[in-house]
């Protein structure tokens, strides 16, 4: 195909399918096709600043402090979480739609903010895989896709890193976790995840899913990876929630 035919195509396409705001679903202006918001809905949009947690990465109002509330005293199996957006504001649509609503274009766009913003954190700490939160296979089969992966494999495109989509699977159905509070999120992802036998080929891995709320899904993920031979897992969210 000629660099012109595609031209052609590209500019074809994008009069037939317009890009929309990845939040209200506005048809996006020129200026505004590469952030994927319409200038409304960027103001809302807030990307996780320095100020946040060194382990989970949350964001911290006092910037004095390294460690958030839930993680003085708390142990974790991932060495360091990162998040790309803080969970609030027209970026909840967007997620919405990312999930639910088959919007998984936006995947790419998430994929170059995380690129942008951590791409060279990701390089320094040697990732050799990147690792999506497997969805159970029944609920995927009704979904249609998983958004860690779309994600995931977005990310990988980007970084030049392999994306790892059969070291872990999910062995059963969970409830939703933002219908659970405290210890019963824990309880209920316990041995929800599995790493086949004889499968683990990397040291180092990059865990990656949709959104931060308590940390338990990247926990029992990073607990069951190690527990299949893998000796660091860094994570990578594309929101994340405040304290």
């Amino acid at each position: 195909m000629t660099r012109l035919l595609k031209i052609i195509i590209n500019s074809a396409v994008g009069l037939l399918y317009p890009k929309q705001c990845m939040s209200c679903g506005k048809v996006l202006l020129k200026i505004e096709k590469e952030l994927g918001f319409c200038r409304g809905c960027l103001k809302g949009v807030k990307l996780v600043d320095d100020n946040s947690c060194l382990k989970c990465g949350k964001p911290i109002e006092d910037g004095v402090e390294e460690l958030c509330e839930q993680c003085v005293g708390q142990n974790h199996y991932f060495t360091q979480n990162k998040g790309v957006f803080v969970y609030e504001g027209p970026i909840k649509k967007s997620m919405y739609l990312f999930k639910y609503g088959n919007k998984r274009c936006s995947g790419k766009l998430f994929a170059k903010y995380a690129a942008k913003k951590y791409g060279k954190w990701i390089k320094n700490n040697e990732i050799e895989a990147i690792v999506p939160v497997p969805m159970y296979k029944q609920k995927m089969k009704r979904r249609g896709y998983n958004q860690a992966e779309v994600f995931a494999t977005e990310l990988g495109k980007l970084l030049g890193i392999p994306v790892s989509r059969d070291i872990i699977r999910r062995e059963r159905d969970t409830v939703a976790m933002k219908q659970l509070r405290g210890a019963k999120r824990k309880k209920n992802l316990l041995n929800a995840f599995k790493v086949p036998e004889n499968i683990v080929q990397f040291r180092k891995v990059l865990v990656v899913d949709d959104i931060y709320t308590t940390g338990t899904t990247i926990d029992e993920v990073s607990k069951a990876l190690k527990g299949g031979g893998i000796t660091e897992i860094y994570s990578l969210c594309i929101c994340i929630g405040r304290m």
